[in-house]
């Protein structure tokens, strides 16, 4: 296998930068070009795709909406302790009561705390 180790790294360390509805296929896409590494048009199909993610990704990343919270809301009042709580955490359980703000201020919260620029934000 004559694939260059310095080239192999760059992917494994770009491929996290990717939309992750295209990691998985990207992962695919490496793994056969590295199976058949005499293969140009795999390799090169690899890189192409990943590119095209990590460009549709950093795109995503500058024209994401800087949200705003509803101050009256108790949810939008835990704003910055939510959004933290976030991007430490993998899952955060968030209860309150009807009308709190817990469907309209989270997607937000998340969009604050850094989700939804590589993927979707659920709600």
């Amino acid at each position: 296998m004559n694939l260059n180790p310095v080239s192999a790294a760059l992917q494994n360390a770009t491929l996290h930068l990717a939309l992750s509805r295209d990691q998985a296929r990207l992962r695919r896409l490496q793994a056969r070009s590295r199976e058949k590494p005499d293969d140009a048009g795999l390799r090169e199909g690899f890189e192409k795709a990943l590119a095209a993610s990590v460009a549709a990704r950093a795109r995503r990343e500058t024209q994401a909406p800087t949200p705003t919270f509803d101050d009256d809301l108790p949810v939008a009042r835990e704003a910055d302790h939510i959004i933290a709580l976030i991007a430490k955490h993998q899952v955060v359980v968030i209860a309150g009561e009807t009308g709190s703000g817990k469907t309209t201020q989270l997607p937000k919260l998340c969009l604050a705390a850094g989700r939804g620029i590589n993927g979707m934000i659920g709600c």
